[in-house]
């Protein structure tokens, strides 16, 4: 994959995670129930976001060892891979974009509370 289809991945997950953000917001507002299945649908979906980032990020790193089987490794290990890819790839502002990766996580959450404390 090539740098741009790279960053329509962060695209992605940066405007799934904001309109599914907005529509948790939306509904804890109306005090309604939101349907949990599109909310889970978007979870599983934004790991796979994620780990295709991850998968494309390091095609063009000479320093990642990729053996042949690395996007099913990437996919099963993604939680303690994350931090030490960032970490390692861009040191102190792999530790800012894994704190933005996961405010995009759990932006639906964040909304509700930042809206129950605005009360």
């Amino acid at each position: 994959m090539s740098r741009s289809s790279s960053n329509t991945l962060l695209f992605g997950l940066v405007a799934g995670s904001v309109l599914v953000g907005i529509r948790d917001a939306a509904f804890y507002v109306r005090d309604v129930d939101p349907a949990r299945p599109l909310g889970s649908l978007w979870q599983v979906l934004f790991v796979v976001l994620l780990v295709l980032w991850l998968e494309s990020d390091s095609r063009g790193r000479p320093d990642i060892h990729r053996p042949f089987d690395f996007r099913f490794l990437v996919f099963i290990y993604w939680i303690p891979y994350l931090p030490y890819y960032l970490w390692r790839t861009r040191r102190g502002l792999g530790v800012l974009l894994f704190a933005g990766f996961l405010g995009l996580f759990f932006l639906g959450p964040l909304l509700m509370w930042g809206i129950y404390l605005a009360r």
